[in-house]
């Protein structure tokens, strides 16, 4: 149900919200993402479109958060790159069907109420949170430094 460029967004905005102390360039979010850099490129315009993000162009431009992460959801994210869409009226256009969902569409339109209600009430901070048993984005994932490559060496 999730697509490749929701998993890619959620990623870049995970990196940024744990990285804020500087804006960085799409090839550094795509390296420490482990997202294909062109690709990365035209998400990271679509979430700053969507105003999710800022971006500067030029020397020490790049892209940080335009909100705090706790004042920005997963739905959000979902929602500004690869929206999903409730079930309203029967996709197939059966006339018997305008008064209400046929139980398929019903379970289906249930469960994509489920996954908005999940992802509206989980904030970007709570993916990052330290005090979570597993680091953001898995511990093998690099923490972003100036002056790197955006390798680390083991702890």
């Amino acid at each position: 149900m999730i697509s490749q460029t929701t998993e890619y967004a959620l990623r870049a905005v995970v990196w940024l919200a744990a990285n804020p102390e500087k804006a960085l360039t799409a090839q550094q979010i795509a390296e420490a993402t482990r997202v294909p850099a062109g690709y990365l490129a035209k998400v990271l315009q679509g979430l700053s479109r969507a105003g999710l993000l800022h971006s500067q162009r030029g020397l020490g431009g790049g892209f940080t958060l335009a909100r705090s992460p706790a004042a920005l959801t997963m739905w959000e994210v979902v929602q500004a790159v690869d929206p999903l869409r409730r079930i309203k009226s029967c996709p197939l256009g059966f006339e018997a069907h305008r008064a209400e969902l046929c139980p398929l569409h019903q379970q289906l339109d249930d469960g994509l109420a489920m996954i908005e209600k999940a992802f509206s009430a989980c904030k970007i901070s709570k993916l990052i949170d330290p005090s979570h048993p597993s680091s953001p984005l898995c511990a093998y994932l690099p923490k972003a430094k100036a002056g790197t490559n955006g390798r680390r060496s083991k702890r």
